[in-house]
């Protein structure tokens, strides 16, 4: 099986990573990070999901990296995990992604935002589940 573990710079994102390596233990497992490369591309809760103002956020992508790789480093323990950066709009790069791979599965983060919320900020989960016909697993 080739699972799909889509992760950011967030407990979510370690969560995902933990549960994707326990639930397909046989799985061939390929992480992928999606950097914004460019300020005006950041989601309008950049401030909440970084922890920082979006005019100070200069330079995040490659801080950010360097601490999704040292999380999978860590969560991985030496199993073997392929890991795929990408740049752009993490819903488009990750449904493209998925596509153009041809994963049997996938297991990523969701902050469940409900109601205006998420019709406002958009769900990259959403997007793959609904772009995709690939299964997704979503860790809350």
């Amino acid at each position: 099986m080739e699972l799909l573990v889509a992760m950011d710079d967030s407990p979510l994102g370690r969560k995902s990573l933990e549960y994707a390596l326990e639930l397909f233990a046989d799985a061939r497992v390929t992480v992928v990070h999606v950097a914004y490369p460019e300020l005006d591309m950041l989601p309008s809760d950049a401030e909440e999901v970084y922890g920082a103002d979006p005019t100070e956020l200069d330079g995040i992508g490659d801080e950010t990296a360097r601490r999704v790789f040292d999380t999978i480093r860590d969560v991985a323990d030496d199993r073997p995990v392929a890991v795929t950066y990408l740049l752009g709009e993490a819903d488009r790069r990750l449904v493209e992604y998925v596509r153009e791979e041809g994963f049997d599965h996938v297991v990523m983060g969701t902050h469940g935002r409900e109601g205006l919320s998420r019709l406002l900020l958009g769900s990259v989960a959403e997007a793959v589940v609904r772009q995709t016909d690939v299964p997704t697993t979503l860790v809350k």
